[in-house]
């Protein structure tokens, strides 16, 4: 490994000096907090989402969003370039962080689902026509979703592979399943030091392992988007060698895990189109026909079961978006106006906004499938338009948007570090996520912050680009 600056490395040393420290406390406390929401539920106590106090949430909010800056700030200042010969000698930096992101229990309650629905499936219950909350196990007193499934074939397969544990004992099963997560983000570190060039490879290689957000929400606990974010880094690995066809291969591979790659299919077959690679073209269509064929003979036999992967139940729900922004001020008219609406009113207003705000969505996608099709594009600019119709769909036509949405995200800007715009958004997109641990008392400020942070910063980066050039 070549030698960085000095003043980098002392500065380096100092945020490791204060990021070790918060690390291990954070482990600890989400461990603890972890075990004991387990037996205290197991016991017949109220479940509860995230924090039982005050004094766990302001620890581990405030802890963890402390690493979200200081890896930021380590990213944004340091210049040095860190060069492994071997993928081993970057994990010899970095396994205590991975460590204890493995040991720290998970957050929320997803966890417990995903080893329902495996249980289910053991079972030969059908977790796309059964409602999770049709269904006894062991783990339903955990489980916060009553609704289908919304995960694909090979999260469900993982799921049954962790459930086998559950009659041990589940706890060892959630182990099992975070064994598996922890060893598909290593796989994704090493995605990204064989995909970035030189001299980036190493800094974002280990920045992209090292993340707090993507240790805390798919390491520690262990969202299933980390399938999401190998499918990004094969696609992209696939781009840049041209092997367009095989692309299509991993972008289903990303669907069958959680359903977002489909608004990324229709980019490429545009793509291929201009760029009049009809082999390609051709044979990835075969390939797409021949994955809906399948699935539909298979584990997916009818439209219903189709459907309960878009996600159905989230309708008329709200957090941390433009949509629960909104609703917060309209909860807070009856304190101004004497005559304000009835709050039963406000369904019908934020359900037109989400209509409003999904064709806003509809126009840039379709805008930007324009611009693929009107002028030929690099390997490179496709997954720059592929990142900012997904960043756009969650971060105004969403209106359920979750702390680990913006993950995805993270193994697209990683793998364009040229797309300064994008990549700086996106970061910021990020801390505005992790602060919503923190803001979770105030559901206007917290909207106010996941949205607002990132569109400021996208606007003041567009017009500081624009003014450079």
């Amino acid at each position: 490994m070549t030698k960085p600056h000095p003043r980098n490395s002392l500065a380096t040393g100092v945020l490791l000096g204060i990021a070790l420290p918060l690390a291990i406390y954070l482990s600890a406390s989400l461990t603890i907090l972890g075990l004991d929401k387990y037996h205290y539920i197991l016991a017949g106590g109220k479940r509860f989402a995230t924090f039982p106090n005050f004094q766990s949430y302001l620890g581990i909010s405030v802890a963890y969003f402390a690493l979200v800056l200081l890896h930021l700030v380590w990213f944004l200042s340091t210049e040095c370039s860190y060069q492994f010969l071997k993928f081993s000698s970057l994990l010899k930096l970095s396994w205590v962080f991975l460590l204890l992101a493995y040991i720290a229990y998970p957050l929320g309650n997803d966890i417990y689902l995903y080893l329902h629905v495996g249980v289910m499936n053991l079972n030969r219950v059908d977790p796309f026509l059964t409602p999770a909350g049709s269904f006894f196990s062991q783990l339903t007193p955990f489980v916060d979703w009553k609704q289908t499934s919304t995960y694909g074939p090979i999260s469900q397969l993982l799921f049954t592979l962790a459930a086998t544990v559950v009659p041990l004992h589940p706890i060892l099963a959630v182990y099992l399943f975070k064994a598996v997560c922890l060893g598909v983000h290593i796989l994704n570190g090493y995605l990204v030091w064989r995909v970035v060039p030189k001299p980036d490879q190493g800094k974002f290689a280990i920045a992209y392992l090292l993340s707090p957000l993507l240790l805390l929400e798919q390491v520690s606990s262990a969202h299933v988007d980390v399938l999401v974010c190998t499918s990004i880094l094969l696609t992209a690995i696939c781009f840049y060698s041209q092997r367009y066809a095989t692309a299509f291969l991993a972008l289903w591979g990303g669907f069958m895990a959680k359903t977002i790659p489909v608004i990324w299919m229709p980019l490429l077959v545009l793509f291929l189109v201009r760029q009049q690679r009809w082999k390609q073209l051709i044979l990835g269509l075969l390939i797409s026909a021949s994955v809906v064929g399948l699935l539909t003979i298979t584990v997916l036999p009818s439209f219903v079961a189709w459907r309960s992967l878009f996600n159905p139940g989230v309708t008329g729900q709200y957090q941390s978006s433009i949509h629960a922004l909104v609703r917060a001020g309209l909860e807070t008219l009856p304190y101004f106006m004497l005559d304000a609406p009835e709050p039963s009113q406000y369904k019908y207003w934020l359900l037109g906004l989400s209509r409003l705000t999904l064709i806003g969505f509809a126009i840039f996608y379709a805008w930007t499938a324009l611009t693929l099709l009107r002028r030929s594009a690099t390997a490179a600019q496709l997954l720059e338009k592929i990142g900012w119709v997904t960043l756009v769909l969650m971060l105004y036509a969403t209106s359920w948007l979750m702390p680990w949405y913006v993950s995805t995200l993270y193994a697209i800007a990683v793998v364009l570090p040229q797309a300064h715009l994008f990549g700086l958004t996106t970061l910021m997109f990020g801390v505005s996520s992790s602060a919503m641990y923190l803001l979770q008392g105030d559901a206007g400020l917290r909207s106010l912050c996941a949205v607002g942070l990132p569109t400021l910063t996208l606007l003041v980066g567009a017009i500081w680009l624009r003014q450079k050039q």
